[in-house]
Formats: C-alpha cells, structure tokens, sequence
C-alpha cells in the first residue's frame, strides 16, 4: 500500500482539545490543510482551539464528545452518513492515567473508566466508522510504552494500554483495504499527570525523561504516512522495549522496585 498523502484529507481525531491530539491536529491543518473533526469532551477548550486556527478557515471542526460512550459513536456514525462526510484518517489519542496505587486500592469506577476511555473508545471507533473510510486510509490508535513494559502502581492503565496494542495489530492483520497503526510514546509533556499529586521533584523527574509533544506528533505523522503498524516513539519506550524483550520476567519487577526506591512521592504507594 503507498504511503498516505495528508493533503487535503478528512481526519477524525480523539482527546483533540489537548496534549497530543492538539498538537496532531494543529500539525495536519497547518501543513497539509486537513479538515479535522476534533473530538474531546471539554468543549470550551475545543473551541479554544478552533480560534486560534480560524484565519485557516473552517479546517477545525469541534464536536464535543465522550468517547467512553458507546452510544455516542453511533451518533457519530449517523451524522457522517447524513452529511455524506468521507472519512480518510481516525486517530484515536483520548487518554487517561489514574493515581499511581496498588490495584488493591483502586475503585471499581476507576477501572471503569480507564478501560473505556484508553481502550474500549477505539474498539467502538473502530467498529462504528471504519465502514465510513476511505479505501487506502486509515486507523491509528494511541497506545503508551507502558504496553511495552508493565510494572507496578498502573495496573489499569497498562492493561488497557496493552489491550490497545494487540487490538490494533489483530485489525491490521484482517484488513488490506486500510490501514492500521498503533504508536506507543513514553512519557510525553501533557498534562496526562494532571491526576497526580506530585512535589516538583517529582516535576523534574517527570520533565526530563518527557519528549516534547510537538516532536512525538511530527513523528507519529511521519510514521503513519510510511503506514507503519508498531510505533514506538521516545528513548525511555525504546528503553522499555529492549528490557522487556531481554529479561521479561525480571524487568517489571525490576522497574517497579527502581520506582519505589527513587525516594519520589509519586510513587510512594505502588
């Protein structure tokens, strides 16, 4: 399959109002003049963000939305058939991370929650539009180097991130009229952190293993242009990667034990 041209496309994109979906939907309107159907909950910040881009035109469309609801895809489906919308790209970056702790101690909503926002969002995506795209076009999905590596405090979190991997790669191998990508970044400057009580030790920390979130999206572009299917971004997930492919057994635990000895507050209860 040839390499994806951006230009001029129709691009549908999760968790558009901030952190990576921002800046990839910034990148495609800017440089290749897509039309971005923005998706995200916080419907001020997605109109936030349609002004900044308005002397562009109407390239970005916000639609507020919760992805965790599976009923609101099949809206979504129903007014792209009525308004003959083409679909060519869907690219599902609507995250989540819940407070580093043990799993004993995380609620049931919790788990609910993570789950249907990292993970179940793009199963219901996937099965409601992929229908409405385009012959050669495509599904990306954004997973996290946590996939990679799993270790102790996001149980969840890594779960469904995990989940996310293998579900992209399974579709990528039923279908040739599209194609799938699945990129998994380490850490990364959003505010994904924003759920966690960090000291600024723990910001320093957090800051100098993090790439710049415009860096990781010009990436993932770039590699889903080449329709790469297994996207790994960041030296910290290549890291992850190579422990986890030399010892995987004792990696994790390895990891888990350098975290809770960091002496940092972020991970005090993992």
């Amino acid at each position: 399959m040839k390499r994806i041209k951006y230009d001029g496309k129709t691009v549908i994109i999760t968790g558009a109002s901030s952190g990576i979906g921002r800046s990839v939907a910034f990148l495609l309107i800017k440089k290749y003049k897509c039309k971005v159907i923005a998706i995200a909950r916080n419907e001020q910040r997605l109109l936030s963000a349609k002004e900044e881009l308005a002397e562009l035109g109407e390239l970005y469309v916000p639609y507020p939305m919760d992805v965790s609801v599976k009923e609101s895809w099949d809206t979504l489906a129903t007014y792209l058939k009525e308004s003959a919308t083409c679909v060519d790209i869907l690219i599902s970056c609507a995250g989540v991370l819940p407070q580093f702790k043990k799993f004993e101690d995380t609620n049931a909503k919790e788990l609910e929650s993570v789950l249907k926002i990292n993970f179940l969002s793009q199963v219901w995506a996937s099965k409601a539009l992929m229908p409405l795209i385009s012959d050669k076009g495509a599904i990306v999905n954004v997973s996290s180097a946590s996939a990679l590596l799993p270790f102790g405090g996001v149980s969840a979190y890594t779960s469904s991130k995990a989940a996310s991997e293998h579900f992209s790669l399974a579709l990528a191998c039923e279908t040739k009229r599209i194609s799938v990508s699945c990129v998994m970044p380490g850490f990364v400057r959003t505010d994904i952190m924003k759920n966690q009580e960090m000291s600024e030790k723990d910001a320093r920390f957090i800051r100098f293993f993090s790439a710049k979130c415009d860096t990781v999206s010009r990436k993932i572009v770039n590699r889903v242009k080449r329709r790469k299917r297994r996207i790994v971004i960041g030296k910290d997930a290549h890291l992850m990667s190579l422990l986890e492919r030399l010892f995987p057994r004792l990696s994790p635990r390895l990891v888990t034990w350098f975290l809770k000895k960091s002496g940092l507050s972020l991970f005090k209860d993992i």
